[in-house]
């Protein structure tokens, strides 16, 4: 069985190489979407009963993972050094990426941020990043 969560962050980013207005200094309200998989528990009287997990337990683990280290904050390419420069000095919260941090890019990251802090027998199957509510970016491992 799978279920999804979703949470939402603002958030700002630039892509220095980008032809477009991406290259400029901008922000996005964001939503990230996981979906989990696993067995839905069966034993009787547990708190979970009939869940794959508790909404509520994923959700605290996206928000400490993902949403509180970098809401309201800027993702900023660490070759991108003259905006990296003028980010870190204006801004407590900072993601440095190591690639420009295109919704690709900051898929992957939040994947990554929450996959190890899933309970046992629970597997992150997908994260979807939406830059917008037109565009987004699935990460997924195999």
């Amino acid at each position: 069985m799978r279920i999804s969560r979703k949470i939402e962050i603002d958030y700002g980013h630039t892509l220095p190489n980008s032809f477009s207005f991406c290259n400029q200094l901008h922000g996005h309200r964001g939503v990230v979407v996981a979906t989990v998989e696993g067995d839905v528990i069966q034993r009787n009287g547990h708190s979970e009963q009939g869940m794959v997990m508790d909404f509520k337990f994923l959700k605290n683990i996206m928000v400490e993972q993902i949403h509180d280290k970098l809401d309201h904050g800027f993702a900023v390419w660490k070759d991108d050094t003259e905006d990296l420069a003028f980010i870190t000095k204006r801004n407590s919260r900072v993601l440095i990426t190591d690639e420009p941090p295109t919704a690709e890019c900051l898929a992957k990251w939040a994947f990554h941020q929450i996959h190890n802090h899933l309970p046992e027998g629970i597997r992150l199957k997908q994260l979807r990043w939406y830059e917008t509510p037109n565009n987004w970016a699935d990460y997924q491992e195999e």
